[in-house]
């Protein structure tokens, strides 16, 4: 048998379970979400971190490149100057400057036409000379020579000068860096570009290609003869300066054009750059997966402590929680000892409803009215025990009687005959006792079976009313049938004529001499109603409330025959249950009384 206990704190625990399982799905799902958002929250800030790491990584590349671009254009300005003021100053110690300017013309130099003009008509001829230096092979020689030997540049260069077809190399550079200007436009607007170049051998570098021009607008060079004699200047005349004129035409000359223009390569290999970005995302994945490490250990942690704080909270209300039901459990023990009083002698129960709980109350209340019922079922049991005896007792007692005065002297036949007749009919009346005591027994066993047919309840009525109207008649008592023709229904009709027999018997038997007994079926609704109403002796409200009880007896003194032993309603009500109807009665005294049984049209085939 199980335990009430038990049960009880076997449901409480699977509830708790699953309430702790809810809510521990609820705490891991948004701690799960928290964690993640806060992972993908400092994922996104690392990767940035990691973007503007390798954009300063990349400008600063760049910037290197450009400063050593820059360094470099300083650096040929400065040596360009140098050489070829040293040189300059030579050719003006050795040589006048007429056959210096006419050597010049005779080597063939471009400008040495231009330059022999421009000393005879400006007092600056001798930076002419300067210009024409830019046109020497020795300038080539002397500036290769300068960058090969001095070099402390790190990383590869190479410088051109266009107008002079001019290159300078790294001394360590075994390779060309290519110049296309046509499609790498270097201009004053733009005056460097980065890109990435392969070279011969295969090699991928990272290159700045910077524009610079040879500026020597601010050098002059001392007169041989009086280095130390100011030479006077040109009263400003206002307005704009007219400019230069040169011989043989009178086309103006911009002195810029004649600047040297200069580009300088400078070059590093793409694998320097490719390590400090592959640094940045090294670094960038260490820091990423160390932030991953950390979420899912904080997820771990978070678990592991949720299911530890869970498994605490089970056991402590399981261990606790079998006191705390026993405990409450107590009025329940205080409720069945006080059942377990009850006895046969005493149908009281021994508790009050203040010492019980308030979900008790209802069953203290039921079982209250169930002990009453069963206290007065066990009074009519008792009752229906005596009256059985004495039922039986009356007509036995006849029988010995009748028996005993025929044996105390002889008798005629018909003396005899007439013995036999009453033990006969008091055999009956026994008999028919012993019948109804024996249908109420089988109900109670459930061993009675309703056998269902297709029944004319109108001539099932009119054969009841030509049996019991003879008896009517007898007691001057008027029986009338009001039958609506054809009132089909599938019923037991056995046990529908046991029925309307009953109430016909005992609307002519309560009846006053010369009353009416009236037997009425027609249709009602969905099913048939039959109605037996009487002009008799009537019945008090605490009557009809007993009528259908076994052993009843409206009229005690009728106990001349055991045909009013008080089971007749009681089988018909069994009866009309079994039939799946129900029965009413209205009565008032002095007036009659009607019975209404209502049955079902249809019915299961089985019952």
């Amino acid at each position: 048998m199980p335990s009430l206990r038990r049960s009880l704190i076997a449901y409480f625990l699977v509830l708790l379970a699953f309430a702790l399982g809810g809510v521990g799905l609820l705490i891991d799902r948004f701690a799960n979400d928290t964690l993640t958002a806060r992972e993908s929250a400092e994922s996104k800030r690392i990767d940035q971190e990691y973007e503007s790491h390798c954009a300063d990584s990349q400008k600063k590349f760049d910037d290197e490149l450009l400063i050593q671009a820059q360094s470099l254009g300083r650096e040929i300005r400065e040596k360009y100057t140098l050489l070829a003021k040293q040189a300059v100053d030579d050719s003006l110690k050795r040589f006048p400057l007429s056959l210096a300017v006419h050597s010049l013309g005779d080597i063939g130099s471009p400008l040495g036409s231009v330059v022999s003009t421009a000393i005879s008509q400006s007092p600056s001829s001798r930076n002419l000379l300067f210009w024409s230096f830019f046109s020497s092979p020795q300038a080539d020689e002397r500036i290769s020579r300068s960058f090969v030997e001095g070099s402390d540049h790190p990383d590869y260069f190479q410088i051109h000068i266009p107008r002079f077809r001019q290159i300078i190399r790294s001394p360590v550079q075994q390779f060309d860096l290519p110049l296309d200007l046509e499609h790498d436009p270097i201009n004053d607007q733009n005056p460097q570009r980065f890109n990435v170049v392969t070279v011969a051998n295969g090699g991928e570098y990272r290159r700045v290609i910077y524009r610079t021009k040879l500026h020597f607008t601010q050098t002059r060079f001392p007169t041989p003869q009086s280095s130390s004699t100011p030479r006077p200047r040109t009263p400003d005349r206002g307005g704009p300066q007219q400019p230069r004129t040169f011989p043989g035409g009178s086309q103006n000359l911009n002195p810029d054009s004649f600047y040297p223009t200069v580009y300088v390569q400078c070059a590093r290999p793409s694998s320097v750059l490719t390590d400090r970005l592959a640094e940045h995302a090294a670094a960038r994945d260490e820091r990423l997966a160390r932030v991953a490490s950390e979420t899912a250990e904080s997820l771990s942690d978070l678990r592991f402590n949720v299911r530890t704080i869970y498994a605490i909270t089970f056991l402590a209300l399981a261990f606790g929680g079998w006191w705390l039901v026993g405990y409450g459990l107590s009025p329940l023990r205080k409720l069945s000892d006080a059942v377990s009083r009850v006895n046969e002698r005493d149908f009281r129960l021994p508790v009050e409803k203040s010492e019980l709980t308030r979900e008790l109350v209802p069953i203290h209340d039921r079982l209250t009215l169930s002990l009453e019922s069963l206290k007065r079922a066990f009074e009519r049991e008792k009752e229906a025990i005596a009256d059985i005896s004495h039922e039986l007792r009356t007509p036995v007692a006849g029988l010995l009687a009748t028996l005993d005065v025929s044996l105390r002297k002889p008798r005629t036949a018909e003396q005899y005959k007439g013995t036999l007749e009453d033990c006969r009919a008091i055999t009956k009346q026994l008999s028919h006792l012993v019948e109804r005591v024996m249908t109420l027994a089988y109900i109670d066993a459930g061993q009675t079976t309703t056998n269902l047919a297709e029944t004319d309840a109108s001539k099932l009525a009119e054969g009841c009313a030509a049996i019991l109207r003879p008896l009517a008649e007898s007691h001057g008592i008027t029986l009338t049938s009001e039958l609506e023709r054809s009132v089909e229904l599938s019923t037991d009709p056995d046990k529908l004529r046991e029925v309307m027999m009953n109430l016909l018997h005992n609307a002519v038997e309560y009846n006053r001499p010369g009353g009416n007994v009236n037997l009425r079926v027609q249709r009602s609704g969905p099913g048939i109603q039959v109605e037996v109403s009487d002009t008799g002796i009537g019945m008090t409200p605490d009557v009809q409330g007993k009528i259908f009880e076994r052993f009843f007896r409206a009229d005690p003194s009728r106990t001349t025959t055991g045909v009013h032993a008080g089971l007749g309603l009681a089988i018909v009500k069994e009866y009309v249950q079994k039939l799946g109807g129900t029965i009413a009665v209205e009565s008032q005294l002095g007036q009659g009384t009607t019975f209404r049984v209502l049955l079902p049209i249809e019915q299961p085939l089985a019952v």
